[in-house]
């Protein structure tokens, strides 16, 4: 028994040894060679992609799936800026055409005026003025709508590249099989049996 614990015990320490001896020629390879190696995929250049192009940092994950509809949302966002902004310069023309002839005499401007906006007449001045605040109030969200949608396209991208090596099979083995414990030292005492269990992901 002492000699084959003695031989469990040499193989043991030349594994180290020679493990020891991998990690040291690795370490002493040139940095081309030992990025050659081993080659991870970068987070960093994920996010750096998507930040100057974006869509490109998913292409690089291999999403590319996500690209159309990052682009799709730009698309979205930048019509409803467009739209938003366009009713926004009508309603404030049409307010400030109304009011600031009146300012500029040092008057007050009339409440029971008519308004035209667009075409359509039959606005007065606090309809304008609300329709002014409130095509502008939406503009300012698509603007960070806008702004929200980049960073979520950088952040989709760094967050996918670090789990790119996660490993998410659906393998998981579950193994058992009898294990006897001896009691070494023990002349009259039974071995003891029992059951090992391990789970493997």
């Amino acid at each position: 028994m002492q000699k084959f614990l003695l031989c469990c015990l040499s193989c043991i320490l030349a594994y180290s040894v020679f493990a020891q001896q991998n990690i040291t020629t690795l370490q002493g390879l040139p940095s081309d060679s030992a990025s050659s190696v081993e080659k991870k995929h970068s987070p960093r250049t994920a996010a750096l992609l998507s930040t100057f192009i974006p869509g490109s940092g998913q292409i690089y994950n291999g999403s590319w799936w996500k690209t159309p509809i990052i682009y799709a949302g730009f698309g979205g966002i930048g019509y409803g800026l467009y739209f938003y902004q366009d009713y926004y310069k009508s309603f404030k023309t049409a307010y400030n055409d109304y009011r600031d002839p009146f300012l500029e005499q040092g008057l007050t401007p009339p409440n029971d005026t008519i308004l035209t906006v667009r075409g359509q007449t039959g606005y007065s001045p606090s309809a304008v003025q609300q329709g002014r605040d409130y095509y502008r109030k939406y503009r300012d969200l698509c603007i960070i709508g806008i702004g929200v949608w980049y960073l979520a396209n950088i952040l989709d991208a760094y967050v996918e590249a670090q789990l790119f090596e996660f490993d998410v099979s659906d393998d998981l083995t579950i193994q058992w099989q009898p294990a006897y414990f001896s009691t070494y030292g023990a002349t009259s005492a039974p071995l003891p049996s029992g059951v090992r269990f391990s789970m493997q992901f």
